[in-house]
């Protein structure tokens, strides 16, 4: 098996950062199933949880985060489908260190590997962050196999807003990560007007390894004109108001022109990047009605 270990920066390194992983595992709300696949991209890690007679879901986390990351801030998933979260390849996750081009096909096609291993044909997909980039991918290369798909907070539709970290004193963060500048990081991706204090502490908290000791992985990138008029499955997408990465009013009126399966696109008040941490209430009415209803 091809190990992780070498996208991070020293052996002590990658062993707290899967400390860290097992954590996140141990405090999730429901018990985690693990399993290894091979796909032609390397072995990949999945977990999974919930009845396995509900509808399949596909959980995809942020870009450079990890499915136990993931699985905590998306519990109410659990209650209605039979979930499963791989750790995307060349993340900080146990799936194999792979980095293909983010641009064309390779990334959707390591995802339609880990569907045809799981056996799973059809599929709901929600995605935060890089993970409703790869949905979006996913669902511009084979849209017949998802269901339908929730981006939250996604990459993809407008370019990354590099002034707002620049000018922040979060922007020293990934140079000198300490639990007080990845305070400062979590600060900025978050709204102080929705900032819920127990998910800021464990956010912070999960983001710490990552920064100290991860070789990011650069932001993937906008989504092409020819791979977004491709989607016809039914599609919601949310942004916070005060998103700092992507402009979210550029964002949703580039889906509305381009996507065909788009239902709805909104944006979420009093939220940032982080809306799991800022309105984790309102993303599990809006995502729980969305995925039963197409609207």
């Amino acid at each position: 098996m091809q190990s992780s270990a070498k996208l991070f920066r020293s052996s002590l390194g990658y062993s707290l950062a899967m400390e860290q992983y097992d954590a996140a595992i141990k405090d999730s709300p429901v018990r985690l199933q693990q399993r290894y696949f091979k796909t032609s991209f390397g072995e990949t890690h999945v977990l999974s949880a919930g009845l396995e007679s509900a509808p399949p879901l596909i959980l995809l986390h942020g870009w450079n985060g990890n499915a136990a990351g993931a699985c905590n801030d998306f519990p109410f998933l659990f209650r209605t489908y039979h979930v499963f979260a791989p750790d995307i390849i060349g993340h900080s996750g146990r799936s194999a260190p792979s980095r293909p081009p983010t641009a064309g096909t390779a990334y959707a096609d390591w995802l339609l590997d880990v569907l045809d291993s799981l056996r799973l044909p059809v599929v709901r997909l929600v995605g935060i962050s890089g993970g409703g980039w790869l949905a979006l991918k996913l669902a511009g290369r084979a849209s017949g196999r998802a269901h339908s798909v929730a981006a939250i907070s996604t990459d993809g539709l407008s370019k990354l807003r590099i002034l707002p970290m620049a000018l922040s004193r979060a922007a020293i963060a990934p140079l000198y990560p300490t639990p007080t500048t990845v305070r400062w990081f979590v600060e900025l991706i978050t709204s102080p007007n929705g900032r819920r204090p127990e998910p800021f502490e464990r956010f912070a908290r999960g983001f710490l390894p990552i920064l100290k000791h991860f070789k990011t992985q650069r932001n993937p990138g906008l989504i092409t004109d020819e791979e977004l008029a491709r989607i016809t499955s039914p599609t919601l997408l949310l942004f916070g108001r005060e998103e700092c990465f992507f402009d979210p009013l550029k964002s949703i009126n580039r889906a509305k022109r381009l996507i065909p399966g788009l239902a709805a696109a909104e944006i979420v008040a009093n939220a940032g990047h982080a809306i799991t941490v800022d309105q984790p209430e309102i993303l599990e009415l809006r995502i729980s009605r969305f995925l039963e209803h197409g609207v």
